[in-house]
Parts: structure tokens; C-alpha cells; sequence
């Protein structure tokens, strides 16, 4: 098993005479948020963080390597069950991983196309690396050459799935979004009126962040990181649509860009914020001091600690027998 750690320095007595740690990281090219992969036996392979840290892998946006992350822990869990370590895998091994992975039945979460040409990406990119550097002798990811669309002879993965499906967009029209939203968020019933069954939470919240989404285009983590003081305010003139901006360290695209919405969903927002947020906001400081975010997880947490905030809740193990049915999704 290979899993994703974070470990926490004030709780490890063997790191209290290292307080040069993060420069020691640092030198090597270790940064706040990367992965770190252990292996069953709790060793760390010195070629796989260098991996991780020092070639493109570490210039990948955060939800790519948080997934591609995943996908190696697949493979080196289901490689560990057949006693080999991951510079040892070979084409069998890889053809077997995908039939367990999407075919066999002894897997009860078996994925289909998309994800697995996902997670044989993840793959690609890490033994083409390996073998260039020769910390590999071969690749177990066979290549083939296709023709593309524009006419260009390119090569792609021999095990590359074709029944993929690329997306599972479903399109809805304005006003089923806005049943959507009174339905599945403020806990309105089919008649338009509220739900008197209705025991949610945080409607007004709920429904303006939605509607911020709709109407401006952002993803859902772009929306997400919006500070209060960066979401567009109303102006006395009016208009339709106001501008925001979204810092380049929280789009996809590593790109500074400006979004655009509309004047009632800001509005929406502004409301939330005047009310039931000034409202949660008093009741806590009447309650007193906030404890540390650090201090009140490291009480919940007994000795694994949760890999680093970008990469959480994503680390996995396998079972052994090596078929990483600790996820088989």
C-alpha cells in the first residue's frame, strides 16, 4: 500500500531537533501540498519523490496529481499482492491490472473507460519518465501509433480504452435549474411553496452559491476559494452584470482571469452575507477565541495523520492480496 502523509512535527519528538526541516525540503524540491508515497513497509522510494517533486509531474494542476496520486496507489497496491515493486512491473502485469480493474468480477467497483484511460495516463507519464532517466528497463505501458483528428501520427497507450465516455454532462435549461435549486437546496416542494418537512440547513447559502456558479461560469473549486471582499459588489449606478477576479493559484489554468455576474445573483450573495452569515458570525464570537484549525484536527487524529490539505481524503489501501480493494472505484 501507498498512501498520501502529512506528519505533524509538534506531535514527532524525532523531528524536534530538525527545526531546519523545511529548508532541508526545500533544497530538495519538496513543497507544502506535495505527495508522498509510502510503501506496505513504510519505506519511501527515493525515485518516486523525485517523481512527485522534481519533473512535470510537480507543475500539474492540484486535482490532477490529487487523482493521478490515486491511480499509483492502485497499481503499486495490486503490484505489492504479486511481491513486486513498481520498477519491476511488466506488460502482463499492466494487462491483468485493467482487466481486474474494469472487467473482473472479483472487483466489486469496477470503472469504466474514461476512468481507467485516466489512471493509464497517470501510468504512461510515470514510466516514460523512468525509462528515460533508465530507472526502468522498459515500459509497461505498450504504445501504438494512431492517426488524430488534424492528421498527426501520434502515440497513445496500446491498453487505452475505446468505449470511453469523456463526460456525463447532462444540460439543463434555466428554469429546470431553478427547480433544482428550490427543490434540492431551499426545500421547496413541487407546488413552489417551502417544505413544512423540510429539515436542511444553510439554504440561503446553499442556493447563492449555486446561483453564483450558474450565472458566472466558474468551476466548483474557483467558487469555493471566493474571499467575501472578491465576489463583485452592487453598484449605485446598477447594471446587469457585475465583474469579479480570480487569482491565478485557483484556476485550472494556473491564469489570472476575470468573471462576470449578474446583478440579481450578486445581490442573492450580498443578502446571504448581511444575514444569516453576520448571524453565525456573532453567534461564534459571543461563544469566544476560535481554537487553532491546527490544534482542534490534531485531537481528533491517533498517529496517521491526513495527507497535506490539497491532497486529502484520498490515500488508500489495498488488500492483501494486492487487488486494492480498499478502492476499487
Amino acid at each position: 500500500m501507498l498512501a498520501a502523509r502529512r506528519v505533524a512535527g509538534d506531535r514527532v519528538p524525532v523531528l524536534a531537533e530538525r527545526e531546519d526541516l523545511a529548508v532541508r525540503e526545500d533544497r530538495v524540491g519538496i513543497h507544502p501540498g506535495d505527495p508522498i508515497l509510502l510503501s506496505s513497509d513504510c519505506r519511501i522510494d527515493e525515485v518516486l519523490s523525485h517523481y512527485l517533486c522534481r519533473s512535470s509531474f510537480a507543475r500539474l494542476a492540484q486535482e490532477t496529481k490529487r487523482n493521478y496520486t490515486d491511480d499509483y496507489c492502485l497499481f503499486f497496491d495490486f503490484l505489492w499482492g504479486r511481491g513486486k515493486w513498481w520498477s519491476e512491473a511488466s506488460p502482463d502485469d499492466l494487462w491483468d491490472f485493467e482487466d481486474w480493474r474494469t472487467r473482473s468480477p472479483r472487483n466489486p467497483r469496477r470503472v469504466g473507460g474514461a476512468r481507467w484511460n485516466r489512471g493509464l495516463a497517470a501510468l504512461a507519464r510515470l514510466y516514460e519518465w523512468a525509462v528515460q532517466r533508465e530507472y526502468v528497463l522498459a515500459n509497461p505501458v505498450l504504445m501504438r501509433t494512431v492517426t488524430g483528428r488534424t492528421g498527426k501520427v501520434v502515440l497513445v497507450p496500446t491498453a487505452r480504452a475505446k468505449n470511453a465516455r469523456t463526460s456525463e454532462v447532462r444540460w439543463l435549461t434555466p428554469r429546470a435549474f431553478r427547480r433544482w435549486v428550490d427543490v434540492g437546496l431551499r426545500g421547496h416542494g413541487a407546488d413552489g411553496l417551502p417544505d413544512s418537512g423540510w429539515a436542511g440547513r444553510l439554504a440561503d447559502r446553499n442556493a447563492a452559491f449555486a446561483d453564483l456558479l450558474f450565472s458566472s461560469g466558474v468551476r466548483l473549486g474557483e467558487g469555493a476559494s471566493l474571499l467575501t471582499l472578491e465576489v463583485p459588489r452592487l453598484h449605485l449606478e446598477g447594471g446587469r452584470y457585475y465583474a469579479g477576479r480570480l487569482a491565478r493559484v485557483v484556476t485550472k489554468s494556473r491564469r489570472a482571469r476575470t468573471f462576470y455576474a449578474s446583478s440579481v445573483v450578486v445581490g442573492e450573495v450580498k443578502g446571504y452575507v448581511e444575514s444569516s452569515r453576520a448571524r453565525a458570525v456573532r453567534r461564534a464570537q459571543a461563544v469566544g477565541p476560535v481554537r487553532r484549525a491546527a490544534d482542534a484536527a490534531g485531537d481528533a487524529r491517533d498517529g496517521w495523520a491526513s495527507p497535506p490539505a490539497s491532497l486529502a481524503g484520498r490515500g488508500r489501501r489495498g488488500g492483501s492480496d494486492g487487488s486494492g480493494r480498499g478502492d476499487g472505484g
